[in-house]
């Protein structure tokens, strides 16, 4: 994936920046750090509050990166997914909001007025890159591949669901040896559609499935309620369309590029300031 250039508003909120600038005098903005691109042009979007900066906490960096800076600059405020904290026990102090309970901000969108239909979701997304990669290849198989998700919504609903669940897990394990990449290597679109799939060989070791199928036990309640993890779904749609197009492998960088794109712009056109302003207002920027 090509690396997204800073841009001069995220160099402006830099938190080093921000702290040298706040040690001088008041900054006239307000700043609100997220995770990721998705959940900057999402707050963007739907925001009219004046004089409020979203930025993303940096490269590489996340939902860790944002609690502890929030938690130094005094000025700053952060918006972050609750992931597998499901009781948002990270969250500590005013100037920190999660999607609770829900595992993202895709999630949050869909639960709270968006279609929850992640195969329509991404046959609109198939639809969508076939047409913009201009390749008369992708035009000739576009009807073959939206039909092949079609036949098989309930395995594709289940794919995403069980690696949703994978990826918690591994959150909540944390950065230990345990969670190195399993031998099995990747997926294929084998693990999507056929009964005897493995949609987590790329995520769960055998060391780490005992305690995957008991934190699914003990958290199952909770695990329904989080809803699913948009990249879950970007990484079943990037399996279609290795499965199926030739000539994958020359433009995969583009195609897994205009995935994520498409998903973002869909999932920003599933939202409303309503739901912008819920955060806002847990964090008290703005006043119901």
């Amino acid at each position: 994936m090509v690396p997204e250039p800073t841009t001069l508003v995220d160099a402006v909120a830099d938190p080093k920046r921000r702290e040298a600038e706040t040690a001088i005098r008041q900054p006239e903005d307000t700043i609100v750090y997220v995770e990721g691109g998705l959940d900057r042009a999402f707050f963007r979007k739907h925001t009219s509050a004046p004089n409020l900066t979203f930025t993303k906490i940096g490269k590489k960096k996340g939902k860790l990166e944002i609690l502890s800076t929030v938690s130094k600059a005094e000025y700053s405020y952060g918006i972050v997914d609750m992931d597998y904290d499901f009781d948002s026990t990270m969250v500590v102090g005013p100037r920190l909001v999660d999607t609770s309970q829900q595992c993202c901000l895709y999630s949050y969108v869909t639960l709270h007025g968006g279609s929850a239909e992640i195969t329509d979701l991404a046959i609109k997304v198939v639809q969508d890159v076939c047409q913009r990669q201009r390749d008369p290849m992708l035009n000739m198989i576009r009807n073959q591949m939206i039909d092949r998700l079609r036949f098989n919504r309930p395995q594709f609903e289940n794919f995403v669901a069980e690696r949703t669940k994978a990826k918690l897990y591994r959150g909540h394990l944390g950065k230990t040896p345990e969670t190195r990449a399993p031998a099995e290597g990747e997926c294929n679109w084998s693990d999507v559609e056929s009964s005897n799939g493995n949609p987590v060989r790329d995520l769960i070791t055998d060391a780490m499935s005992q305690g995957y199928e008991l934190f699914k036990q003990e958290y199952s309640k909770k695990i329904s309620a989080a809803g699913v993890n948009d990249h879950a779904i970007s990484d079943a749609i990037i399996l279609l369309f290795k499965d199926q197009y030739p000539g994958f492998q020359d433009r995969e960088s583009k195609i897994k590029n205009e995935i994520d794109r498409e998903l973002n712009r869909l999932t920003i056109g599933m939202g409303n300031s309503d739901m912008a302003n819920y955060f806002l207002s847990e964090l008290g920027l703005i006043v119901d």
